[in-house]
């Protein structure tokens, strides 16, 4: 069995990773991490440079950026059947919009932080604009409970925390309409709620609560 080591802090895009633990049944010892001082001391930047959460530590491995250890966990896990197999027509698919979800958080950043736009800035950015980075999720999750095939996989997962967040913490989408249902949907998940004590009980913990 792979010893893992899951970096945190309780109110940082670690929620997806911890999300993912729980859906995978995985076991692994938590490092919380405060924001600030700590997240940028010599000790965790030896473990990622950035001075980011999450991080994932596997067997000494270090891995980071929250949608490559979510990829990483669906493919360390095969039996949970949370990414499609490799070679698949859909496993094509899920790449093609695991990385479109990359460029559409910062889109969502840049409405959040009210980031003008211009012709030049649509040219050259990989998402365009806010609105079309929007408009083609809103389009590609239209009429659909899951976002590949015919099940629930790490791409709605990930979604779903990128949804919460543009929502509830941004603002920068409405609480009710398509989106919010497909956020709510994958979020009464049993391992998403689990998550979500776990990580009450972290920030208790930490002071943060």
């Amino acid at each position: 069995m792979k010893k893992i080591t899951f970096y945190t802090n309780p109110y940082s895009r670690g929620v997806s990773v911890r999300w993912m633990l729980e859906e995978c049944g995985a076991e692994y010892d938590v490092v919380p991490v405060h924001f600030g001082k700590e997240m940028k001391s010599e000790k965790y930047l030896s473990v990622n440079p950035m001075g980011k959460v999450p991080a994932l530590k596997v067997d000494g491995k270090v891995i980071v950026e929250t949608a490559a250890i979510l990829t990483f966990l669906a493919d360390m896990y095969p039996e949970k059947n949370l990414i499609p197999p490799v070679n698949s027509l859909e496993r094509g698919e899920f790449y093609r919009w695991m990385f479109f979800a990359l460029h559409l958080e910062y889109a969502f950043m840049d409405k959040f932080f009210d980031v003008p736009s211009s012709k030049k800035k649509r040219r050259s950015i990989g998402y365009g604009d806010y609105d079309t980075a929007l408009n083609t999720l809103t389009e590609f999750l239209k009429d659909k409970k899951y976002a590949i095939g015919n099940r629930f996989t790490v791409l709605d997962l990930y979604l779903t925390g990128l949804l919460r967040w543009a929502i509830f913490a941004a603002g920068v989408l409405p609480k009710e309409g398509m989106l919010a249902d497909y956020m709510k949907l994958h979020g009464t998940r049993e391992a998403n709620i689990k998550g979500q004590e776990l990580d009450q009980e972290l920030a208790k913990s930490m002071g943060l609560d």
